[in-house]
């Protein structure tokens, strides 16, 4: 099970890495590979399936970052 974690943890730095790359040539802006690097991208909040909790805890975050 470890090596799954090492491997995955080696994509991700490989995957950071192209990312930074691409941000200092000028390829792409922050905000273009923020979009691209959503997990849920495309989904709304209230339709990914989180339980209950988890739903409730991103609606206060929503409903405090309106208010900031």
């Amino acid at each position: 099970m470890s090596d799954l974690f090492k491997t995955r943890a080696a994509a991700k730095a490989r995957s950071r890495e192209r990312d930074e790359e691409s941000l200092r040539r000028g390829e792409v802006t922050p905000s273009q590979l923020q979009q691209e690097n959503l997990v849920f991208r495309g989904f709304k909040k209230g339709e990914i399936g989180l339980p209950t909790k988890y739903m409730r805890k991103i609606k206060q975050r929503s409903a405090d970052k309106d208010d900031s």
